[in-house]
């Protein structure tokens, strides 16, 4: 509906948009700048991926070769000790060769998983204190092979599906109470209140003629 006022014909629709639409442009601002930052977040930590990766697999390695000397000095100690003290040092021995086992069988599981399956197999051979101890001294680097650009993107697109879950989920959460309180959603998003319908007038009476 439109009337006149002294600038010209306007509509009264859009006087109430007016003043309803600088808290709805905010609210829709602020969720773009949200979702954007999650999804660089997203992509930076995708795209180090690789360089973890690879900073931890030389990690591993360095475990395998400490192993191996001390599974060697065990097996040194073992052929000199005594009679009481040999079954200490043979529990000591299975102890590192089952270490020394270990450590190869996921170093060699990780070296000959493709791109798509090292992030299963990393999860499946983690060591957590060789994983703890790359993150602690992890170098960032500049992903400039078709491998870290992939992950990148998609670390991108995962993390901005999930804020818009957590977004959805929340909004669920939020909108439970209004439907209770018989609220709805207004045409700014904002809450919308039940408003009382006008009251129906009663019909006149009918007029009866008198008769002749």
């Amino acid at each position: 509906m439109r009337n006149l006022d002294g600038w010209g014909w306007r509509d009264r629709d859009d006087d109430r948009g007016s003043r309803t639409m600088p808290g709805g442009w905010m609210l829709r601002k602020l969720d773009s700048l949200a979702g954007a930052v999650v999804a660089a977040a997203g992509g930076v930590a995708a795209s180090q991926w690789r360089e973890f990766l690879q900073q931890y697999l030389q990690r591993l390695g360095g475990h395998v070769d400490e192993a191996r000397l001390n599974r060697d000095h065990l097996t040194s100690l073992y052929e000199v000790a005594g009679a009481a003290e040999k079954p200490v040092v043979a529990d000591m021995l299975a102890d590192g060769e089952a270490r020394v086992a270990a450590l190869m069988e996921a170093l060699r599981q990780l070296t000959d998983a493709g791109a798509v399956m090292q992030p299963v197999v990393f999860v499946r051979t983690l060591d957590p204190m060789i994983a703890q101890a790359t993150l602690e001294r992890f170098q960032p680097a500049v992903p400039l092979d078709t491998a870290s650009l992939l992950w990148a993107g998609a670390g991108m697109v995962l993390a901005l599906m999930l804020y818009e879950l957590v977004k959805a989920t929340l909004w669920v959460v939020a909108r439970g109470p209004m439907v209770l309180l018989g609220l709805g959603a207004g045409r700014d998003g904002g809450p919308k209140r039940r408003t009382r319908s006008a009251p129906r007038r009663a019909a006149p009476p009918e007029r009866v003629e008198p008769k002749l």
